[in-house]
């Protein structure tokens, strides 16, 4: 697994051992951030690293102009890796890791006043947290006002179209992994 682009672009990342945590492959990871960089804005933003597994995603988007990246996973095995791969691309002054499952670590960022311009939702397949998350998010404090969300997801756990004022922009298929695109658009006054 490697970084695709940007200023780490072409280093190799470190790998989980076993089953436990599954990276994105970088093949969708390149489609995502094709996709995030044509739409979305990405230089000098802060991204928040939702189940971050090998921290790929959020790395990533710093290795292509992300100012910070909070990192939130609750594996001691994931939490290593993080903290490997931000030192091993030299990212660790721009990185955070939070040792705690995606609700509670929203909880903390939002406690701290930390609002985020993207961010990246990848939980394990077909265990209810897509949606349990992006309703989350919707609610909480730390999306600023033109926020993107990218959540990786199998075709049995899509999440909905809407969750105000998250709408679903657009959703891909690559081989068994589905990625759906939300962004965060003004909420209506009454």
């Amino acid at each position: 697994m490697r970084i695709v682009s940007g200023t780490a672009g072409g280093l190799q990342l470190k790998v989980p051992k076993g089953h436990k945590i599954r990276p994105t492959a970088d093949q969708v990871r390149e489609a995502i951030f094709n996709i995030v960089t044509s739409r979305f804005a990405l230089e000098g933003i802060a991204i928040l690293d939702l189940f971050a597994g090998t921290g790929a995603l959020g790395i990533e988007a710093l290795s292509r102009g992300a100012r910070s990246a909070v990192f939130v996973d609750a594996s001691p095995d994931a939490q290593r890796l993080i903290l490997e791969n931000l030192a091993l691309t030299n990212f660790r002054r721009h990185g955070r890791l939070i040792r705690a499952y995606a609700n509670k670590g929203i909880r903390v960022v939002e406690e701290q006043g930390l609002c985020f311009g993207g961010v990246f939702l990848d939980p394990p397949y077909d265990e209810g947290w897509v949606d349990k998350v992006l309703r989350l998010l919707a609610r909480s404090s730390v999306l600023e006002p033109k926020a993107w969300v990218v959540v990786e997801h199998s075709q049995h756990e899509t999440g909905a179209e809407t969750y105000p004022p998250l709408l679903l922009t657009d959703r891909r298929r690559y081989g068994t992994t589905w990625v759906s695109f939300y962004q965060r658009h003004a909420e209506e006054v009454a």
